[in-house]
């Protein structure tokens, strides 16, 4: 992909954590966070109020979009892992920005 070039649609797969978790986790810390975040944690009302993002191996953080929430609720709520549950994501752009159309969990 060429310099400043933009991509219409991406895959993205990484664990899955809420915003609100983030925000109480130092940079350094936030892979092994997102690798032992909880399935109860994430599915309680303010995690969910304050969305989600996924964290990849590369220590790369993505924050989802809000429509991606009812989506990840559903994948953690299905999931059998009580931790460390790893996401796969499909999204694409929409007025500049990357819009969530699935989620579902990934193979460990």
């Amino acid at each position: 992909m060429a310099s400043g070039e933009r991509t219409d649609s991406e895959t993205l797969e990484g664990y899955v954590i809420d915003n609100g978790c983030v925000r109480k986790n130092a940079r350094d810390d936030l892979l092994e966070a997102a690798r032992t975040h909880t399935r109860d944690c994430a599915l309680m009302g303010h995690c969910v109020e304050s969305g989600y993002s996924l964290v990849n191996e590369g220590e790369r953080m993505v924050m989802l979009d809000a429509a991606a929430t009812p989506k990840v609720v559903h994948a953690v709520e299905e999931s059998d892992r009580e931790e460390g549950i790893r996401l796969r994501v499909e999204r694409h752009r929409e007025d500049d920005r990357m819009r969530t159309d699935s989620v579902e969990e990934s193979e460990y």
